[in-house]
């Protein structure tokens, strides 16, 4: 009991630190026993099973749908972005604009324009000669003989005369173009030609109007109802126009195939709102 009493501090150390030493043996064996754990790595996947009566329509038509989403329409008919206007006619009647400014305009023609230097007639030296543009001053006629100065009653003179290799009794003149200096062939069975531009023929066709315009060159002015176009450019197939108000230009192409078309739906609508019109005097 005196031993105990003597060594007691003594003993609570050492069965400290037979605990410690215990603890730092069972520590090193189970970090040794982790490491081959985690080296080992995952174990095998279960066996897969297959999927019987699966069913995948219901998933293929949603993503069908989404792949193949209707587009978005902002413009036409509907209200939705762009309001609607309704015109009353002259019998009383409402009618909605669906159609109205340059989307109203077509093109139902469009001819070529020439300039043109032609041999009438001949006595001996003297040549009967016709000068004429197919838009803008009337034509021009003149005698004239080689060698002669162009003057504002003879425009383009005779600069020289031969035969045509292919017909000696043909008389061809060689002329000056005074205005390019260009000298070009002129007979009795060939005169000469120079295209100049084109001329147009355009419908205006809206909710609340027809309107036909003829031999429309560039620089015309178009009253649309409410708007005003002016035409800038006109070549074999296409009319630009462009808006007085915003500068915003428009080309119109030709379609030749559906010019006739168009022009009988004009005509049929004009007479429409001229019956319209004799029954509303009628009435009153």
């Amino acid at each position: 009991m005196q031993f105990l009493k003597k060594h007691f501090e003594k003993i609570i150390l050492s069965v400290v630190l037979a605990l410690l030493g215990g603890a730092a043996v069972w520590l090193s064996l189970a970090v040794k026993e982790a490491k081959v754990q985690v080296e080992k790595g995952p174990g095998a996947p279960p066996p897969a099973k297959p999927w019987t009566n699966l069913v995948v329509g219901v998933y293929s038509n949603a993503l069908e749908a989404l792949t193949n989403a209707p587009e978005v329409v902002l413009t036409g008919e509907h209200n939705l972005f762009n309001s609607g206007t309704w015109i009353k006619l002259r019998d009383g009647t409402l009618r909605k604009v669906t159609k109205s400014g340059v989307d109203a305009l077509s093109v139902t023609g469009i001819r070529p324009l020439y300039f043109s230097i032609t041999l009438d007639s001949q006595a001996s030296d003297v040549f009967l000669l016709t000068a004429r543009h197919d838009y803008g001053a009337g034509p021009v006629h003149w005698y004239g003989r080689p060698g002669e100065k162009a003057e504002p009653r003879k425009p383009y003179p005779i600069v020289g005369t031969n035969s045509a290799p292919d017909k000696p009794t043909v008389m061809v003149l060689q002329m000056q173009i005074p205005e390019t200096g260009e000298t070009v062939t002129v007979s009795s069975g060939a005169p000469y030609r120079k295209l100049e531009g084109y001329e147009a023929d355009m419908k205006y066709s809206a909710s609340d109007v027809t309107n036909m315009f003829s031999n429309k060159h560039v620089g015309d002015m178009l009253p649309l109802s409410d708007y005003s176009f002016k035409i800038i450019a006109i070549s074999s197939n296409i009319v630009t126009v462009q808006d007085a108000r915003t500068s915003q230009k428009t080309d119109k192409k030709w379609n030749p195939g559906a010019s006739a078309a168009a022009a009988t739906e004009g005509g049929a609508v004009q007479r429409e709102e001229q019956q319209a019109s004799a029954k509303s005097r009628t009435e009153n």
